[in-house]
This record gives structure tokens, C-alpha cells and sequence, in this order.
């Protein structure tokens, strides 16, 4: 408590002079700001003119032109300022009304690490990676590192609102994170780098770009970027390996005609508690880095049972051409996959007694096993989630000047398909382990597989086993929109538009989950489960919105945006819900309102921005464990809830202090002040009452040093808002320096100074109980990774 107050204080006291530096700036000359192409994707950093304001300066930023609330990374802080195995959860914490982080330690598991956006988890606002959509198919989450670690990412835009009608995704309405691919140079370029630091963490990484290619005639150029991870991490045995290799071309074949090609491919494997979190019974015995062991294979907390492997790939065509003067059309055909093949034992969690008896919860459970009963060991389940997606974007513009009103008329299309195999069997751990098939999980997920589906059983559905779940979905959606931009007049944008969303989600599921088994393999009703049934769940809506922008003088802007937004629910809040008996009354989906005003101001040393929201929704939906199994999640609807807040953002570069010359020198702070609240007044839960952000960044003459502070503040774990589940706030606090030499420059950055290990979030066992007993508890406890230090050597040509 004294280190959390002490670091309070700090922080305050360093945000209280942040703010009175930027407030007590001079005001400097004009300046005019152009971060979007002609097709509305945003470019890698904003560009100033008029002004002296370096943009680097300045880690999280807006733009004079934006419509709504925007945060702008460069390239320069992901590179400089981050710990080089990061991921976009590390990146965005930086971010006002943003929290995120990992309890492995950053960059360092799968799904442990989740980011929140002015009180709404991730599932609840979209994620875009070069303007496409992208998310898990039983709900639009995200998988933080099985797609684009940090060295991946060119930039970042998160759009705190749901944008406009040719903004894209299934949960537009509480926002959108865009990221960006690396911008391809004219000139040939290399560099590679390797880290090593705290965990046993090893990182190398290698980055070429070709530059134009005079030899082919055309402005052809590439990239490629290759990265491998190893880490022990910072809980114990939950170690993982990571590769991934993007590759990126663009050739300008033909006057105003350019085709940009794009692949990404990772492979990642860890052993992991697929459950995750401790009771407060294993922390109170094995303390806040416990996770597995690996000395009693008779307990489910073995690593070797834990195993989780990864692929993922990632590919667009994007065609881009001037049909005539002012007519412009963009074309972008893609795909992505993701394949996860999980094997876990069916509960990690122990209660004191269990410690004490090196048992654990599912010690007593009969298992049936090709007629053979194993009452002491160990349930486990083999699972599978695995989806391939496709779709086509297509956006077509047109210029056109009025008498004397000028704009753009933008209009297109987004089609989408997928197809997903989501299952999940139960197996018996110890008797796969006697098989001699743990060994080989870890260097063959298929034949593990092969070995331990022996050990399923047999029944009368014949390959299903015992099937806790087999279910095959996919969907098939479109959405066209028009949107139209009126400028009366050179300093006013007015931009109304609709966008109509057509959405068919389909089950069919020989096994579906919610059954009346829950864990028990010898429950008689798992003989007869072999139903199938399509049900298709079709929404149609029509979302209008406006957005206007009005240039005050050349350096300040203010803006305002009215918006409706829409989302599907996940699929658990429509599967069936018992054995036998599928879906017949599906939810409504959400809806959303959204209201937005805000300001952008730029001067010579000094941008600053601040805005005020309200997000109206209509049948709320939460993630809460399931009533009838706490093992599994459901999506429950929560009735009207209400998210509102104000946030801000500024930097502000020095030239000169105390007499001294301090080019390079910038300050910055961001703060939110959030209410999200049900319709009975509830706080929603893992909502943030307020964030804040501080620092200080220096970079010149080969130096660079970097002090930056994040603090969360209080929230609530539960739906019921119990003070049990009430956590306090909470600070992450990040060093770097560095020293650039000729091509080689050497930096070591550490994240969570303070040795931080406060609580970031409870799962209950069960819902809306708090259990207070610790000895007995099965809730599941979080806690921010400790400080980690990172040594790395990077060369440039």
C-alpha cells in the first residue's frame, strides 16, 4: 500500500507540472494538417506545415482534420520507446481512456493480454490491419500476439468513436484501433537487432526494404521482416516460442495505377494455463508468478499438460487507380486463418485443502475410458478452434466542385465470408501421459492428437467421443455505404453518410455446448448427443451518421460527430442452450448511439487535444462465467447501459530551459475522467474509472532517453459491483535510454520500475457471489507481470 500511495503521489506530482508546461506555452503560428489519403486510410504520421513542431515529439497525437476522437503512434515511439518484444496491447496503453496489459510480461503470452477502450473490453470495438477487419469468429476479439508483434506495425490509429459510414468492422461503435504496415521507402534500407533480458527472454529481428527497383521499369520496391521470440516469461514454466515473417510489395505498373501485395505468417507454441489466473489459495502458497510446475505429473498445474500451439496467416491485393480526373477506385482482396489446437487438463484451480493434499479439483471424477474406469485421474480436453476468412472491400470516390461547394462523394461495398471448427473433447490426462503422447505434444500437435483421441472412448456417435462440443458456423454479411464530404467553404467540412448492414450467422453443430453434463464423462445423456440443426441468426440495419470539422484559424480545430452503430452478438449468446434442444429465440443484436464533440490545437511547441462522448447502447452485453459451467464463458445480456467521459492529450517539445539547449526535450501527458454504468446505475465491469498518462522523452546528439507513466484508476471485476471485486488503481512505469554510435546504437528499456504486482482483474467462480473464503474460493486472480529489463543491439545501414 505505502509503494502504490508513494507512486500516487509521484505521478501527480509530475502530471501537475506536465500540465502547467503545456498550459503555460506560447502560442505559435499557423499550421495545417493532411493524415488522410484520398481513399480515407490514414498516412504514418501527420504532417505539419506553418509550424516549428516536430511531430515526433509528441508519442500520441491528433490531427487538425479529424471528425472524431483520435490517437495518432508513430513509428518513432514503437521503435524507440517500447520494450522490443511488445505487442499493440503494450503500444496502446498509452493511449487516453486505453488500459492493457500482461501478466507473462509484455509481448509474452497469448490472450492473457487484453486492451480496454473507455471501459469496453476487446470484442466491443474493432481492430483493422491496413484497413481490414480483422477477429476471432465466435466474437471479434483478438489474439495479441498471434498476429502482428510490434516490429510488424508501421503505425497506429485509434479512432475513439465509431468513424464514418466507410469505416469497417462488426463493433465500430466503440471505436477502432488501426494498425499499419511499415511504409515502403524509395531508397534500399537494412536493419536487424537482438534483445536479451529479464525471463530468459531472447528476441532477434531482421528488416530489409529493396527501394525502387530500376530494373523492372517500374516503381516496383518490397519489404520483408523476419522476427523469432523465446522466453521462459515471467510466470513460472509458462514458456513460449514465437516466429513471424511479413512480406510486402507494391509496383506502380502504370500511370496512377499501383498493386500492393501483403503476406503474414506466425507460428506461435507455449505452455500455458488455458484457464488462466490463481485462487487465493495458490497465491497465498506458491505466490503471484505461479502458473505450472513441472515435478508432480498426478496435478493438472503439470506443463506438460498445458500446451497450446498457433498459426496464423494474413494476406491482401489492394489495387489502387485513377479512372479519370477526380475518379478514383480501390479494390482490396483478402484472407486470414487462425488455427489454435489447445490441450489442457479441465480445471488448474485448488483450494487450500487440495494444496495441502497435493490434489486438485478434478482428483474424484470418474473417467471412462474404452470401458476402463480411472476414478483419480485427471479430465482433460483436447480442443480445437481453427477459422479461415475472406472478403472483398471495394471503394470508389469521386471529387466534384458545386458552385463553388466543393467535396467528395465516396461510396462501396464490404462482402465477407468465413467458415470455423471449433471443438472440444475430453481425454484422460494420465493415461495419454502413460501412452508415452505428452512427449510428442511438444513437437507434434497432430500426432498427440492421433494418440490421446484413442483415449476419447467410444460411444454410440462413434468418432465423436466424448464430446463436450463440435460445432461448425460461419457467416456470410455485406455492408454498402455512401458517404459524401460538403465544404462550403475552405474552413468548414460537413460529412453526412449510411451505411446498411446485412448479416447471416449460421450453427450447425453435431455436439453443441451448453449441455447438461458439465464435466462428468460417465453422464448417460453424452450417448445420445449426435443432433445436428442449422439455425441462422440475420440482422438488418440502417446506420446513419454526420460528422463536421470547422477550422477556427489554421492551427485550431474543433469537430463534432453524431454516429449509430450496431453489433452482432458472439456466438455463445445464441447456441443451444441443453442437450438435445437448439436455439430457437435468438438475441437482438446491440445498438448503439453516439454522441462526440472535441478540439485540436497545434503550435510551434506545443498539440494539444480534449473531447467529451456519450455512447448510449441498448441490450448491453458482458462476458460473465456461465451459471451452469464456470469453466466456460457466456455473453450475457446486460439490458441499456451508458458509457461517458472527457479526455485530453498534449506535448509539449522544449528548445531552451534554464539557459540550456534542449532540442529533443518533450513532455506529454493524457488523461480520461470515464462513467459506465448500467441502467440500474451499476458500474460495468473492468471499467476504469479514469486513466492517466505522463512522461518525459529526449532524443538528440546520438542519446535518447525516455520516462513514461501510466496509471489506471479503480474499477470494478463484477457485474454486481461488490467491494470485494473492487480493485484500486494502479501505476506501470517505463524507462529507456539509448546511445546511437555510426550504424550500431545499444539501448536497454524496463518495464514496471516499481515492481508493481497489484491486481488487474478477478474472475469469479461464480457469478455475482463473492467469495470470501480463501481456503475455498475458486475465483481467479490477475496480477501486472514484474519489472522486466530488456538489453538490445540494433544495426542500420
Amino acid at each position: 500500500m505505502h509503494t502504490l500511495t508513494s507512486h500516487l503521489r509521484l505521478s501527480s506530482a509530475t502530471l501537475a507540472l506536465s500540465l502547467a508546461a503545456m498550459f503555460f506555452s506560447d502560442a505559435a503560428t499557423a499550421q495545417q494538417t493532411s493524415e488522410n489519403s484520398s481513399m480515407g486510410a490514414p498516412l504514418e504520421t501527420v504532417v505539419v506545415t506553418g509550424t516549428a513542431f516536430n511531430t515526433d515529439a509528441a508519442p500520441a497525437k491528433s490531427s487538425l482534420d479529424t471528425m472524431e476522437p483520435e490517437t495518432i503512434i508513430n513509428r518513432s515511439y514503437i521503435e524507440n520507446y517500447v520494450e522490443p518484444q511488445s505487442d499493440y496491447v503494450t503500444i496502446l496503453s498509452i493511449v487516453p481512456s486505453m488500459t492493457g496489459g500482461d501478466p507473462n510480461g509484455p509481448g509474452l503470452s497469448d490472450g492473457g493480454a487484453k486492451n480496454t477502450l473507455r471501459g469496453l473490453g476487446d470484442g466491443n470495438f474493432s481492430m483493422q490491419y491496413d484497413d481490414i477487419p480483422f477477429g476471432d469468429t465466435n466474437g471479434p476479439t483478438h489474439h495479441n500476439i498471434s498476429y502482428f508483434p510490434a516490429t510488424t506495425i508501421g503505425s497506429i490509429n485509434v479512432d475513439r468513436g465509431p468513424g464514418n459510414a466507410g469505416n469497417l468492422g462488426a463493433n465500430t461503435y466503440g471505436g477502432t484501433v488501426k494498425l499499419f504496415s511499415e511504409t515502403l521507402g524509395d531508397d534500399p534500407a537494412a536493419k536487424g537487432s537482438m534483445s536479451y533480458g529479464s525471463f530468459s527472454t531472447f528476441l532477434v529481428n531482421a528488416n530489409a526494404q529493396s527501394g525502387d527497383v530500376d530494373a523492372l521499369g517500374t516503381d516496383a520496391k518490397a519489404l520483408i521482416n523476419v522476427q523469432h521470440v523465446e522466453s521462459d516469461g515471467a510466470l513460472t514454466f509458462q514458456n513460449l516460442g514465437f516466429s513471424n515473417v511479413l512480406l510486402k510489395a507494391q509496383d506502380t505498373f502504370a500511370p496512377n495505377w499501383t498493386l500492393t501485395v501483403f503476406g503474414d505468417y506466425s507460428f506461435l507454441h507455449e505452455h500455458l494455463d488455458d484457464n488462466n489466473g490463481l485462487t487465493p489459495a495458490q497465491v497465498a502458497v506458491f505466490g503471484k508468478n505461479f502458473a505450472l510446475q513441472d515435478t508432480n505429473p498426478s496435478l493438472p498445474t503439470y506443463n506438460a499438460y498445458n500446451y497450446t500451439a498457433k498459426a496464423t496467416d494474413f494476406e491482401y491485393a489492394k489495387l489502387d487507380g485513377q479512372i479519370a480526373d477526380g475518379l478514383t477506385v480501390q479494390n482490396t482482396a483478402y484472407t486470414y486463418a487462425y488455427w489454435n489446437h489447445t490441450f489442457s487438463p479441465n480445471s488448474q484451480l485448488q483450494s487450500a485443502a487440495q494444496i495441502q493434499t497435493g490434489t486438485s479439483a478434478d482428483n474424484g471424477k470418474v473417467t471412462l475410458l474404452n470401458g476402463a474406469s480411472f476414478p483419480n485421474d485427471l479430465l482433460a480436453y483436447d480442443k480445437q478452434n481453427a477459422y479461415r476468412v475472406w472478403g472483398d472491400v471495394l471503394r470508389v470516390a469521386q471529387d466534384y466542385d458545386f458552385d463553388g461547394v466543393t467535396g467528395q462523394v465516396r461510396a462501396g461495398i464490404w462482402f465477407e465470408g468465413q467458415a470455423t471448427h471449433r471443438y472440444k473433447y475430453y481425454f484422460d490426462d494420465n493415461q495419454c501421459a502413460a501412452d508415452g503422447a505428452m512427449p510428442y505434444i511438444q513437437d507434434s500437435v497432430v500426432q498427440a492428437a492421433a494418440v490421446c483421441g484413442a483415449k476419447k472412448g467410444s460411444s454410440p456417435n462413434g468418432a465423436l467421443g466424448y464430446a463436450k462440443d463440435d460445432e461448425y458456423s460461419d457467416w456470410t454479411q455485406y455492408e454498402p455505404f455512401l458517404e459524401v464530404d460538403i465544404r462550403p467553404t475552405d474552413d468548414l467540412l460537413i460529412t453526412p453518410g449510411v451505411k446498411f448492414v446485412h448479416w447471416i450467422h449460421g450453427v450447425n453443430a453435431p455436439v453443441e455446448q451448453g449441455n447438461t453434463c458439465g464435466i462428468d464423462l460417465a453422464c448417460a445423456p453424452y450417448n445420445s448427443l449426435g443432433q445436428n440443426f442449422q439455425e441462422s441468426f440475420i440482422t438488418r440495419d440502417t446506420l446513419p451518421f454526420v460528422q463536421v470539422n470547422y477550422k477556427l484559424d489554421t492551427s485550431w480545430s474543433v469537430y463534432g460527430e453524431y454516429a449509430q452503430g450496431i453489433y452482432v452478438p458472439d456466438i455463445s449468446a445464441f447456441e443451444a442452450g441443453s442437450a438435445g434442444s437448439p436455439t430457437t429465440s435468438f438475441p437482438a443484436p446491440e445498438n448503439t448511439t453516439n454522441y462526440q464533440l472535441g478540439t485540436v490545437f497545434y503550435a510551434d511547441k506545443f498539440t494539444f487535444d480534449a473531447d467529451i462522448y456519450y455512447i448510449g447502447i441498448n441490450n448491453n452485453y458482458i462476458s460473465e462465467a456461465c451459471p451452469n459451467d464456470t469453466n466456460d464463458t457466456c455473453f450475457l445480456n446486460n439490458g441499456a447501459a451508458t458509457y461517458e467521459g472527457i479526455e485530453g492529450e498534449g506535448t509539449y517539445a522544449f528548445d531552451n530551459l534554464l539557459g540550456m539547449d534542449v532540442q529533443g526535450l518533450s513532455i506529454f501527458a493524457n488523461g480520461a475522467l470515464m462513467r459506465s454504468v448500467a441502467a440500474g446505475g451499476l458500474w460495468e465491469p473492468n471499467a476504469p474509472f479514469w486513466t492517466t498518462a505522463l512522461g518525459v522523452l529526449y532524443q538528440q546528439n546520438g542519446w535518447k532517453f525516455g520516462l513514461i507513466d501510466k496509471l489506471t484508476g479503480q474499477q470494478y471485476s463484477d457485474s454486481a459491483n461488490l467491494k470485494f471485486y473492487e480493485l484500486p488503481a494502479y501505476g506501470d512505469l517505463n524507462a529507456t535510454v539509448g546511445y546511437t554510435v555510426g550504424n550500431l546504437e545499444f539501448d536497454v528499456s524496463a518495464d514496471n520500475l516499481t515492481n508493481s504486482r497489484a491486481t488487474t482483474l478477478i474472475t469469479e467462480g461464480t457469478a455475482g457471489v463473492a467469495q470470501t473464503s480463501t481456503a475455498t474460493s475458486t475465483d481467479q486472480y490477475f496480477f501486472q507481470a514484474p519489472m522486466s529489463v530488456m538489453a538490445t543491439i540494433k544495426v542500420h545501414t
